[in-house]
């Protein structure tokens, strides 16, 4: 019975100050257990340099690179070893098996991200604004006498039996 090869997702963070050469060590150990595995890389991404929910290990801010690959069973523990092996340089790691169409829908996948902020760049301001924005933007304003109590039912007893 032959075994079939998985879609795999990894994403980790690394140091905001991580040395070119360090990464590029990193990222070779892991495209060599990818390769060990008879897998192959679908995509491999710097994905954003963000601030952290919380500190590690010091730092406030971290580097996020998405792995995106197919390979046989077992490479997600070795990806995961290697990772923690490189513990002061990534802060954190996770890797995920997901579905082939999941895989081949980022593989085909253009940049959207760098058009979507080309087009919110180049867009017009809006100079007219609808009766119905400046509603929505104008604040609700309430007087004593446009606010009701909320109504109350005494014609029913609660708990009476009969």
């Amino acid at each position: 019975m032959a075994v079939t090869p998985n879609y795999y997702e990894t994403l980790y963070i690394t140091r905001p100050d991580i040395q070119e050469e360090d990464l590029a060590k990193i990222q070779q150990k892991l495209q060599d257990s990818i390769s060990a595995h008879q897998g192959e890389i679908i995509k491999a991404d710097k994905w954003a340099e963000r601030g952290l929910a919380y500190e590690i290990q010091n730092h406030k801010k971290g580097i996020y690179y998405i792995l995106i690959f197919k390979a046989l069973p077992g490479v997600g523990a070795e990806i995961e070893k290697h990772l923690s092996f490189y513990n002061t340089d990534i802060l954190r790691f996770i890797t995920l098996r997901i579905t082939e169409e999941a895989a081949k829908k980022v593989e085909t996948e253009p940049e959207t991200q760098k058009e979507v902020e080309v087009k919110i760049t180049e867009e017009p301001p809006n100079k007219e604004e609808s009766p119905q924005d400046k509603a929505e933007t104008e604040p609700e304003t309430q007087t004593a006498d446009s606010v009701e109590a909320p109504a109350t039912d005494t014609t029913e007893e609660e708990g009476g039996t009969q």
